[in-house]
């Protein structure tokens, strides 16, 4: 298990420094990037206004004002260090960047990058006391991550053409014709979190039909969707089964297992569960 020490001190709100005496919270983070976290405290003195913290600095999208964001954010009472139980607080979110979305928070969070983890100090949580609202961020990718796979040679009958299937936006460039059995191939292996069938997806995906027609893009659409796998079509919901978080999947889905209307190709990136790390 990791730990990251964040020390707060009133010189982070643009005072000179610690006052003599004064104890400043200080902050240890428990758990690994996007897994369920707890916190350590030493010291009771809060900040005289909003602070944040880089504790780990993310090499991922550059997250912009009304952008979808990925995110588990944890809140603790600056006296206890006990999750908050009042607050809807702790698991995986798929929000939007801006007040609707985020509440307050979306000022500390737009322009931080995806794999970042921010601790922000927000007092005042009891009237009269110092207290406050710690809230641990961590800001998940929106894309795949893990290492690129080349498809098997030969490949499944049916596999199209691909466009920067290790890229950012992938896409289907030439359709590979008729479909005549169900196949799951990944393109980029991921190491998290094995996908249940029961489970709720946060995912990215393109869809097309044999002739590499596009059906569907999240891509295209600008973020992600989250939908559970008992409420898509068979051929989705078993290729993600067993799956691990992080990957790129190609899935070719005959049309007795999509919905009736034709062969599909999906190429799907696997970002969290709603039992991710829980």
């Amino acid at each position: 298990m990791r730990r990251f020490v964040l020390v707060l001190c009133l010189a982070l709100v643009g005072l000179a420094g610690c006052s003599s005496g004064a104890e400043a919270i200080e902050v240890t983070v428990n758990g690994n990037l996007g897994a369920p976290v707890t916190i350590s405290l030493e010291g009771d003195k809060v900040p005289a206004s909003v602070t944040k913290d880089v504790v780990i600095a993310g090499k991922g999208r550059e997250i912009e004002e009304d952008s979808a964001v990925l995110l588990r954010a944890t809140s603790f009472d600056s006296r206890t260090g006990s999750i908050i139980e009042s607050y809807d607080t702790g698991g995986i979110r798929l929000a939007t960047a801006n007040s609707d979305g985020l509440g307050e928070l979306a000022g500390q969070i737009v322009g931080a990058t995806e794999g970042s983890r921010l601790v922000i100090t927000r007092p005042g949580l009891a009237s009269g006391q110092d207290a406050a609202e710690i809230v641990v961020v961590d800001l998940l990718p929106t894309i795949a991550q893990g290492e690129e796979t080349p498809l098997p040679d030969p490949a499944p009958q049916g596999t199209p053409k691909l466009t920067n299937p290790g890229e950012a936006n992938p896409s289907i460039a030439e359709g590979g014709g008729k479909i005549p059995e169900f196949a799951v191939e990944p393109l980029i292996q991921g190491d998290g979190q094995q996908v249940e069938s029961t489970d709720t997806v946060v995912m990215q995906y393109v869809a097309a039909d044999s002739d590499g027609k596009t059906l569907q893009s999240s891509w295209e659409d600008g973020a992600p969707i989250s939908a559970n796998l008992q409420d898509v079509m068979e051929g989705l919901k078993i290729g993600l089964s067993d799956q691990h978080v992080g990957s790129r999947l190609l899935i070719l889905v005959p049309s007795a297992q999509a919905q009736g209307e034709g062969d599909v190709v999906l190429i799907v990136d696997v970002l969290a569960t709603s039992t991710t790390g829980d």
